[in-house]
């Protein structure tokens, strides 16, 4: 069997007092369909910014093919080589196809 894609452990983020996700895990393998689901202000994008260390978790770890990508001392720009992230409807183009504007930053 391959090993996991993305491994989310134990996450956790809070901004000062409010806790945005508690103990989140979950794991994504090769061929795995994931979606997030949730109410507004349930934690979805904080989760999603989490992944891609564009929000720094307060506690737990991301894995990337084993990897833990959290961990002082790892590269998020070499991470990020690898794994994108397309934000909600404001930043994408209008003029351009879904799969034009998720390979834009490629």
């Amino acid at each position: 069997m391959s090993e996991p894609v993305i491994e989310v452990r134990h996450l956790s983020k809070s901004f000062g007092t409010h806790v945005v996700l508690r103990d989140v895990d979950f794991t994504v393998n090769p061929g795995d369909v994931t979606c997030i689901i949730g109410a507004s202000g349930s934690g979805k994008s904080t989760l999603l910014r989490c992944i891609n260390l564009l929000e720094t978790p307060t506690n737990g770890k991301v894995l990337f093919h084993g990897n833990d990508i959290t961990a002082k001392g790892s590269d998020p720009c070499a991470y990020r080589a690898k794994v994108g992230m397309v934000f909600q409807s404001f930043n994408l183009f209008n003029n351009m196809t879904v799969l034009d504007n998720c390979t834009a930053g490629l």
